[in-house]
């Protein structure tokens, strides 16, 4: 007797991205990057928080911040950039920005980021 069992698909698979840089844990916060100032601020708030991720190397040197795939998350062709598997509602959420992915991972997790408005708008500044 066979039992079959369904198997769906990772909400990842919806982003163009993820056929360049395939997801090994697609229930990670994928991170696309590379170690330059910009790109480690994105790892370094990852590191501190303590959220699971999975980075992904992108090669300036192999122009793939200008590939169709990388494009596909940010037109800007500029890195970091995330996709957070588990983004409000639950539903995956692409990010790009340095700013607005500390800004969001802050928040999603209520660390480093104080809740006393005037503390917290010195912190963003």
């Amino acid at each position: 007797m066979t039992i079959l069992t369904e198997t769906r698909p990772s909400p990842l698979a919806d982003f163009d991205i993820t056929r360049r840089w395939p997801p090994e844990h697609p229930d990670r916060i994928q991170l696309y990057s590379v170690t330059t100032p910009n790109g480690i601020k994105a790892s370094t708030m990852l590191e501190e928080i303590g959220l699971p991720y999975e980075a992904h190397f992108v090669s300036f040197a192999d122009h793939e911040q200008e590939s169709p795939e990388f494009l596909s998350l940010n037109p800007n062709n500029k890195i970091p950039a995330i996709i957070d598997p588990d983004g409000p509602g639950g539903k995956p959420l692409p990010l790009f920005e340095s700013g607005a992915i500390l800004l969001y991972l802050a928040e999603k997790t209520g660390k480093l980021l104080p809740t006393d408005p005037a503390r917290r708008h010195q912190t963003i500044q």
